[in-house]
């Protein structure tokens, strides 16, 4: 799980085995998953998240970047936060959503300078810092709002709550309506890690961790997916446009290491490592964000 426990430790630093060939695995056969509800009806309860592997204990790093994969001046902006995204809005500012360790909810915080500032928790159909909600994943839509991409029903392990990636939009980038489950999932399948990206023909594409692989999905509408394929390149995936509309694709593995696509998501390439382990001293660098527009990467130590 990106944003806690064993999936998030295993994927940010065993070693990771890295197909050459871009070649996807077959899709697993899949089962009728459960119902999932995407709009909550809680808050979470506040404090701290214990987990000695937590979000309490990690750190979001702040770095420019011109190309998406070479950074530079990268700084820690957040601490006991986890899991983050960035998203620049229409008018310039950026946010960044992460999992507060020290709160235990999905909160905002906006970029100023060369910092962050923590704004308030998310809220979901009225519901203030959700309860089951982790692993944000935001991106600008044409129309100025924000698009949010989540998992939703997080209960730890062993928990019989349905899952789901869910999509909720946001006109202020706080306040969001959900728009439903985009793909669900069997019983049991510890999938996490959402990444959403939009493609020049106007289908999407949705990247998903699976532990140490990533799972892929696609949409002609960008609100209902189907998996595609299984990547074996690492987990806790992001994705992205390059400059010269190629896709992108970061994963961790051993750091932070980037793929690229030059049809459509199908077939993949390895490009380089954008950062490798152990940066600061942590043993874990991963949760990849590229803010498009920004110049900004973001990405999580701990």
């Amino acid at each position: 799980m990106r944003a806690f426990r064993i999936l998030l430790a295993v994927a940010s630093v065993v070693p990771v085995a890295c197909s050459t060939t871009g070649q996807p695995a077959a899709p697993a056969a899949g089962t009728n998953p459960p119902a999932a509800n995407c709009s909550p009806t809680q808050s979470a309860g506040a404090g701290p998240i214990s987990d000695p592997s937590g979000p309490y204990y990690h750190q979001v790093v702040l770095a420019q970047t011109a190309n998406g994969t070479t950074l530079t001046g990268a700084h820690q902006v957040l601490d006991h936060a986890s899991v983050p995204d960035g998203v620049r809005r229409a008018d310039g500012t950026v946010l960044v959503y992460y999992v507060n360790g020290a709160a235990g909810a999905v909160w905002v915080a906006r970029i100023e300078g060369d910092s962050a500032r923590p704004l308030s928790a998310i809220s979901l159909d009225g519901v203030s810092a959700p309860a089951g909600v982790v692993d944000p994943d935001a991106l600008l839509l044409a129309d100025g709002r924000v698009r949010l991409t989540y998992l939703s029903g997080f209960g730890g392990p062993g928990a019989a709550n349905p899952r789901a990636m869910c999509i909720a939009d946001s006109d202020d980038g706080v306040r969001f309506t959900v728009r439903g489950a985009a793909i669900t999932f069997a019983s049991g399948e510890l999938i996490t890690d959402p990444s959403i990206v939009r493609l020049a023909d106007g289908t999407w594409l949705m990247a998903m961790s699976l532990g140490q692989q990533t799972v892929m999905a696609r949409s002609a509408d960008g609100l209902t997916f189907a998996r595609e394929a299984t990547l074996s390149f690492g987990g806790v995936p992001e994705l992205a446009i390059a400059p010269d509309g190629a896709v992108r694709l970061y994963v961790c593995a051993q750091g932070i290491v980037a793929y690229r696509s030059t049809d459509a998501g199908r077939n993949w390439a390895r490009e380089t490592t954008v950062i490798g382990p152990g940066f600061n001293g942590k043993p874990i660098v991963c949760d990849p964000s590229l803010v498009a527009g920004a110049g900004m990467f973001i990405f999580k130590t701990g």
